[in-house]
């Protein structure tokens, strides 16, 4: 079959969505597709594989360079990024004009200007068919990221804009089902595998779990919804049954108050605090280190961490939301809890932290049903049938080899 014209628009040229997309980018250009991939300036991946184009041509901004800064300051820095991100649009329309895509994917639609930009490129470009992979199928508050966002303007559009998708992804049924009451979206909805995080992998293999200290991780955005101050009401109790186990905290901090968070961190023994997004370098560091991965999300759809966690061998202990369990099967491959319960998280917390061999087995089968599973090349094969089932074309000629930045 001829190969499909695939573009996607990532936003923030960092992070875990632009993680995401750029494998996905990665598997479908690997099979025979000509992809693209719209993005911000200095993308922390690149393009690897014949046929994926990556294009750092929207003036937008890294999430990971956030830094703490007084509210005024805030305030004018919001301004200016509602004025790049109205212009990231403008230029994309251009190049979506110029490139005519047989279909066109985004990932998330946070702003009213989202919508209305989706809504615009569906009158532009009537014979490309639209599409989302819908990490979230509902955005989440800035500042509260445990509620959803509303508007007088957002809700509307953003209705809107699901009627005109053709095509949707999610990564779980449950994430299907709030899709589908959320926005009655008239296209096929089409469950994917969220995929391994091999471009997070590094050049030199992680240590086995059973060679590590008691370390736990938890890993990625200080957000409200991950359950933090629940992870560190579970950690005295956890200390007092492993005294020498520690608990590292790395991620950017997003819509939380981090003095607070940052003085808990300091008054609770053995946590080491590390605000600040994570380099894609040191995350073979961190994941190394540690013996066990902590998702105690009060509410998600699906963790990227845990995928992560799984691709190099580590055990979680997380939540039972969402479609988590669907990655992290209970006493298979981590160990799940409810959700706010902070007594049971240490428990399970401890357990693997004072048996590094059962940790070891259940990192290894987490590795591979990650593997057996999750693979890009599975996930991209997934996507692939999504398309042929929403009857998204094939118009594009073949590739030559070689893959493109512009």
């Amino acid at each position: 079959m001829s190969p499909r014209r695939i573009a996607f628009v990532e936003f923030a040229p960092s992070g875990g969505l632009f993680q995401f997309t750029a494998q996905l980018a990665g598997g479908l250009a690997a099979q025979g597709n000509e992809v693209h991939l719209f993005t911000g300036p200095r993308p922390e991946l690149s393009a690897t594989e014949p046929g994926l184009h990556i294009h750092p041509v929207l003036p937008t901004w890294h999430p990971g360079d956030e830094r703490p800064r007084p509210p005024w300051v805030r305030k004018i820095r919001r301004g200016v990024r509602a004025g790049q991100l109205v212009l990231a649009w403008f230029v994309l329309l251009g190049r979506l004009l110029a490139l005519r895509p047989d279909v066109l994917l985004w990932s998330t639609m946070r702003f009213s200007i989202d919508t209305i930009g989706v809504l615009v490129t569906s009158r532009l470009l009537r014979r490309t068919v639209l599409g989302m992979v819908s990490h979230e199928p509902r955005p989440m508050k800035a500042t509260d990221t445990t509620s959803f966002k509303t508007g007088r303007v957002l809700e509307p559009t953003l209705r809107a804009a699901w009627q005109r998708m053709g095509v949707a992804f999610v990564l779980g049924r449950e994430a299907e089902q709030l899709l589908r009451t959320s926005w009655s979206p008239r296209c096929h909805v089409i469950v994917i595998p969220h995929g391994e995080a091999t471009a997070l992998q590094g050049d030199a293999p992680v240590p086995p779990v059973a060679g590590t200290d008691p370390v736990a991780l938890f890993f990625g955005a200080w957000t409200a919804y991950k359950g933090l101050d629940v992870l560190l009401d579970a950690w005295p109790a956890v200390r007092a049954e492993v005294p020498d186990a520690r608990l590292v905290i790395a991620g950017a901090v997003a819509g939380v108050d981090l003095d607070r968070l940052t003085e808990r961190c300091r008054t609770t023994p053995g946590v080491d605090a590390r605000p600040g997004y994570v380099a894609l370098p040191e995350v073979p560091v961190l994941f190394g280190r540690s013996r066990v991965v902590v998702t105690p999300y009060l509410r998600a759809s699906q963790s990227g961490v845990a995928h992560v966690a799984h691709t190099f061998a580590r055990p979680v202990v997380s939540s039972r939301v969402g479609d988590i369990p669907t990655v992290v099967r209970d006493g298979e491959t981590g160990l799940l809890v409810p959700p706010g319960d902070a007594p049971a998280l240490a428990e399970a917390i401890t357990a693997l932290l004072r048996d590094a061999g059962r940790a070891a087995e259940l990192g290894e089968a987490g590795a591979a049903a990650a593997k057996e599973e999750s693979s890009w090349n599975e996930v991209a094969r997934r996507f692939d049938e999504g398309l042929d089932l929403a009857g998204v074309p094939r118009t594009a000629t073949p590739q030559r080899a070689g893959s493109a930045s512009s």
